[in-house]
């Protein structure tokens, strides 16, 4: 919901914004036993070492092993999905497709696979095609957390609000101390209009994670919807207190003290936002315009005070 401009319509892009939480690979032990051609020792050597490296956080090191096992041994699945994961972690998802496309080849059944693919194409704007791999993934696994939220964002994403509740309600049963599904779900109710189910997914999801500035800044922008000011000035005050740098939040905030008259807290609220706000944001010319009539205002009183 957090808004690009003017506030309420989109959840911010953690969210799933996103954003989508992709399932990551498990570590798949290599069979000991019957005598195996050396290169696939060799590219088991290799995965390992990317599994290594990505645990060390040396991301580009980890696909470098990856890729190597894989050229020794093209139908080594498990390097496809970590070298999946590992572009996913680099935000290259067209990579990350490929490689997943590759792992759901080789293993149709795998659940994670699957996820990943699915949650992927969602964000390479594939979405009829996400939509497909998650449901299918649901199928081999029903109560796969990650495959709810994702497949949730995804309906959500094509405006299709009651599928994406229906999944993300789910999600909020299968773990309901996760506040991820809580928070989609709570973007989902409001962009449905659901304005009192999305206010009971906001405040669950701010429970379990109360410092999270853009949570209260979601919950905020639906009371402003709701016309409840004094719970969104609220709320926009605890975003700004968690996230002292979420300009949209002191944008929202600024209208606000604007409506009730509250001259000076206006006038900060659209000067912090001009001080944190992205050169480009399209907000920044009303603040400006807001700023010169307050300055204006300020000028006639001085000048009232001295004669």
């Amino acid at each position: 919901m957090r808004r690009t401009t003017a506030g309420a319509g989109q959840a911010h892009s953690r969210v799933l914004g996103p954003g989508i939480a992709l399932a990551v690979a498990l570590c798949v032990g290599m069979t000991l036993g019957a005598a195996r051609p050396a290169h696939a020792d060799d590219a088991a050597g290799h995965y390992n070492l990317g599994l290594q490296l990505k645990r060390e956080g040396k991301i580009p090191e980890a696909i470098a092993a990856c890729e190597k096992a894989i050229s020794l041994r093209p139908d080594y699945a498990a390097a496809h999905l970590t070298l999946g994961n590992l572009w996913r972690q680099q935000g290259n998802y067209e990579k990350a497709v490929q490689s997943y496309e590759k792992a759901v080849k080789l293993q149709p059944k795998d659940v994670t696979a699957r996820a990943n693919l699915g949650a992927a194409y969602v964000r390479i704007k594939r979405v009829d095609d996400g939509i497909r791999e998650l449901e299918t993934a649901l199928e081999l696994k029903p109560d796969e957390y990650e495959s709810r939220v994702s497949l949730g964002f995804a309906y959500r994403s094509k405006g299709d609000y009651p599928h994406a509740i229906e999944h993300l309600q789910k999600a909020t049963e299968l773990k309901p101390n996760e506040p991820q599904a809580w928070t989609n779900l709570g973007v989902a109710k409001s962009k449905a209009d659901d304005k009192p189910g999305a206010i009971f997914a906001f405040k669950k999801a701010i429970a379990l994670r109360p410092a999270d500035g853009e949570l209260h800044f979601n919950l905020a922008t639906v009371y402003r919807r709701q016309r409840n000011t004094e719970e969104a000035i609220a709320e926009y005050k605890n975003a700004v207190a968690y996230n002292p740098k979420l300009a949209s939040a002191y944008y929202d905030l600024g209208i606000l003290y604007a409506q009730e008259k509250k001259t000076e807290q206006a006038r900060e609220a659209f000067q912090s936002f001009l001080q944190y706000a992205s050169s480009d944001d399209a907000a920044r010319k009303d603040a400006e315009e807001r700023l010169k009539t307050y300055q204006g205002y300020e000028d006639k009183k001085s000048q009232k005070a001295r004669k």
